[in-house]
C-alpha cells in the first residue's frame, strides 16, 4: 500500500495544510516500518522473529526503499523531494524507537510476573 500511495499521481489541490506530504510519508512509512519489525524482528508475546539477527539490515532496506522510490517518483510524474525521504528516514527511526521500547516494557513485564 505506502509503494502504491507513492507512485500513483495525486491530484492538485489534495492537500490539507503546508507540509502535508511530509506528513503522509512520515506516517506511512512509520506504520509499514513497525508492522514489517513486529512481523519479522519481533513478534510480541512470541519473541524474536527470523530477521531478528539483521535488525539493523531491516531498517537499513527501509530507508534505501524510500531512498529508492523518490527517485522513481521522477520517472511516475510526482516530484522526488529530499525532504520527503527525511521525512521517511524519521518515520524508520521513530518505528524503531517504538519497537525498542515496547519490547523493554515487554521484557520487564515478563520479568516483574515471572518474580511474583
Amino acid at each position: 500500500m505506502t509503494l502504491w500511495l507513492s507512485l500513483v499521481e495525486v491530484p492538485p489541490g489534495t492537500s490539507a495544510f503546508g507540509g502535508a506530504d511530509k506528513v503522509e510519508h512520515a506516517f506511512a512509512y512509520f506504520v509499514t516500518s513497525l508492522i514489517l519489525l513486529l512481523a519479522a524482528v519481533w513478534r510480541p508475546g512470541r519473541g524474536d522473529g527470523v530477521l531478528a539477527p539483521w535488525t539493523g539490515w531491516v531498517l537499513a532496506a527501509m530507508v534505501l526503499a524510500g531512498g529508492a522510490v523518490e527517485i522513481v517518483q521522477s520517472f511516475v510524474g510526482r516530484e522526488a523531494e529530499l525532504a520527503d525521504w527525511v521525512a521517511e528516514i524519521v518515520a524508520v527511526v521513530l518505528a524503531a524507537g517504538v519497537l525498542a521500547v515496547w519490547r523493554r516494557m515487554a521484557v520487564t513485564s515478563h520479568k516483574e510476573s515471572s518474580v511474583g
